[in-house]
């Protein structure tokens, strides 16, 4: 399956260089999940706002799963290394509920977290 992400987030938040860390996209790029013509792509977001609605959106034509994954900028900033890590990874796991609204996808979802999990275990960021 094709993952991308991208982010739009405070400096000062700690999370770039977990961004840099974490690579989603090499770990799914030869996993199977029912549908491998969908790309799942998500913004992470750890900004100073009000704004806390995630914006899903499929595109037909590149067809593309387009969501956002919010963290809350002043826990974040707050936290220690190892929390923001946590923190990230279970926002990451977290996103997939958003495959509940395309089911037409016909993505496996609950493989999908099942999988995002055991990453995140094995760079070490969460403990089984």
């Amino acid at each position: 399956m094709k993952t991308g992400n991208s982010a739009d987030i405070y400096e000062d938040s700690g999370i770039k260089p977990l961004l840099n860390e974490m690579d989603l996209e090499k770990y799914f790029e030869h996993k199977d999940y029912g549908n491998n013509e969908v790309e799942l792509f998500f913004v992470i977001n750890c900004l100073q706002s009000h704004i806390k609605e995630r914006r899903p959106r499929f595109d037909n034509k590149d067809k593309t799963l387009y969501f956002d994954i919010m963290l809350d900028y002043e826990i974040v900033k707050k936290a220690s290394i190892k929390n923001k890590k946590i923190i990230l990874a279970n926002a990451v796991i977290d996103s997939f509920e958003v495959l509940d609204k395309y089911k037409k996808l016909h993505l496996n979802k609950e493989k999908i977290k099942k999988d995002a999990k055991e990453y995140f275990i094995k760079l070490g960021w969460l403990y089984s």
